[in-house]
């Protein structure tokens, strides 16, 4: 709440989302997805998806991310 105040104003599966990339990769290494991060805030939610399927992390999660960029595009 204190890194991303502008979280809740997100749907609740967005903010699933967010909170299992926290929990995936920590907060130390999601706050480096700055551009992803500046989308959600925006409510940008298409290029956020973009920004999360282009990282190295989902090279590595593979079908997981798809997944969740698909939450992150249709909410």
């Amino acid at each position: 709440d204190n890194l991303f105040p502008w979280w809740k104003q997100m749907s609740d599966r967005r903010m699933q989302v967010l909170a299992n990339l926290c929990f995936n990769i920590g907060i130390t290494k999601l706050v480096q997805f700055k551009n992803t991060l500046a989308a959600m805030q925006a409510g940008r939610y298409n290029d956020a998806a973009d920004g999360m399927l282009a990282s190295l992390w989902a090279k590595q999660v593979g079908a997981r991310a798809q997944r969740l960029a698909t939450m992150m595009r249709e909410g």
